[in-house]
């Protein structure tokens, strides 16, 4: 009886149309921005996953806000100290046997300067093995030479190696102050490359072999002591330059590094082949990194496996920390983030005063029903059946007006793709995660649009039956308030 009846008032009142219409707009509104910000999502996720991130990061506890550059806490905003992965070996045992994870590669992260042919850009500088992390960050496309795998090398992005002036094969040099020191290491340019979209942050990374880095940083690359018979540990004594080993200021890298890849002969710059082969079975592989970047097994959902890995290292007591690819980019990717917020804001405004306008049309709709809400009570009618049926005709109103705007959205959002629209701007590209801004229409953008209706529709009718029910049944059959 009840739908019956609201059905019935649905379709005779002209002011059905009129909320149908608004809630309408609204909705295609909400579904093609959505769909809009749903593919701008998406696109950066996997922008940033494929190129510096990862799937999940894993990364030192710690008071400050860490990411792959360091210290991102507003006050600095500088790399700072970052503490190194402990215990490094468990951990990677641990991801080695773990059927949620797919891959990972090492990192250790410093800044510095890099230098040729005059040129001083600063730069972030990932140590990594440059083979294994380009399989992992597989959206980094190498123009010039190949990957460095256990061997020293450099690579840089296409804008830096432009501004230095370098080709692979080149020799490249980092440049770290510390206090009134300064260390300087140089390898071979190993390889050239490019990211999918061009990105301020992407153009100031340069990736090297983790032994630069852990040199240019001095840092300890071994939790482990080397132990050398004395006799044979003059190279090692207390009166050793270390820095001599790859840099002096009367002789350039040339002098140090010849054609071939620098092993650890070159290292050690030792002609004791005895020695050489004492030192290379001593020195294990580096256990000092700061990161971990890791892509997850296919078909798996990230935040449930961020969240399992989490859960095991809380259980296994290890300060480390599994992160997504936001909080492992940093403020990169948390200023967009912001001004992506900022819209959404934009939009609720502009969505409320629709909704303002949906309820001053229901409360005049309802008002001027009081006389017949008055004999529906007076024939016996309760609240609650009065309730009920206002409530059914706005069910019926929000769901005709919530599918019409689905409609309406996914019409619009093809034709918004259709107009294939492009953009040169790069904090545009960066904000929408590509050249082209396009539409991804999903079932859970319609749910949620749909859902949108039913709750502008059912909080609108709040307020008049409210008043309305607030009228005696006596008024309200004389027409009064």
């Amino acid at each position: 009886m009840i739908l019956s009846l609201a059905f019935k008032n649905v379709i005779s009142r002209k002011s059905s149309a009129v909320i149908v219409l608004f809630i309408s707009f609204a909705v295609a509104l909400m579904l093609l921005i959505n769909s809009v910000f749903d593919s701008t999502e998406h696109g950066i996720e996997q922008t940033y996953t494929s190129s510096f991130t990862g799937d999940f990061t894993i990364r030192p506890k710690d008071n400050m806000l860490l990411c792959l550059f360091g210290d991102q806490t507003p006050i600095t905003g500088e790399l700072s100290h970052i503490e190194t992965l402990k215990p490094y070996t468990e951990i990677v045992d641990y991801l080695n046997n773990n059927p949620l994870v797919d891959s990972h590669v090492s990192q250790v992260t410093g800044a510095g300067r890099v230098e040729a042919n005059g040129h001083q850009p600063f730069t972030y500088i990932f140590g990594v093995n440059g083979e294994e992390y380009t399989k992992i960050m597989n959206a980094i496309e190498i123009v010039d030479g190949s990957a460095y795998g256990k061997e020293r090398g450099i690579m840089l992005p296409v804008f830096l190696a432009d501004w230095l002036e370098v080709k692979a094969g080149d020799m490249v040099q980092f440049t770290v102050a510390d206090g009134p020191h300064v260390r300087i290491r140089a390898a071979k340019l190993s390889a050239i490359y490019k990211y999918p979209v061009e990105n301020e942050i992407f153009e100031s990374i340069a990736i090297a072999d983790p032994y630069t880095v852990c040199s240019l940083l001095d840092m300890n690359t071994s939790s482990e002591n080397i132990e050398i018979e004395e006799t044979k540990s003059d190279l090692l004594d207390d009166e050793l330059d270390w820095d001599d080993l790859f840099m002096t200021d009367d002789v350039f890298a040339e002098d140090i590094w010849d054609d071939s890849a620098a092993t650890i002969e070159d290292l050690f710059a030792s002609n004791d082949e005895e020695v050489v082969e004492e030192i290379e079975e001593a020195y294990p592989e580096s256990t000092t990194w700061n990161f971990i970047c890791g892509k997850v097994a296919p078909g798996q959902n990230k935040a449930r496996v961020i969240r399992s890995l989490n859960r095991d290292f809380k259980k296994k007591g290890w300060p480390v920390e599994a992160v997504n690819w936001r909080n492992a980019a940093g403020s990169t990717a948390m200023y967009l983030y912001w001004i992506r917020l900022i819209f959404n804001v934009g939009i609720i405004i502009i969505l409320f005063a629709g909704f303002i306008i949906i309820n001053n049309t229901l409360v005049v709709n309802v008002l001027n029903r009081t006389r017949e809400i008055g004999t529906l009570r007076a024939q016996g009618g309760t609240r609650l059946f009065v309730s009920l049926e206002c409530m059914t005709e706005t069910f019926i109103l929000s769901l005709v007006a919530g599918i019409l705007g689905s409609v309406i959205g996914c019409l619009i959002s093809k034709g918004f793709n259709a107009m294939n629209i492009t953009i040169s701007n790069s904090f545009l590209i960066q904000l929408f995660g590509g050249t082209t801004i396009t539409s991804i229409l999903s079932v859970s953008v319609v749910l949620k649009s749909m859902m949108l209706a039913l709750v502008i529709g059912l909080i609108g009718w709040i307020y008049p039956v409210r008043s309305a029910l607030k009228v005696t049944p006596v008024k309200a059959m004389q027409g009064g308030e």
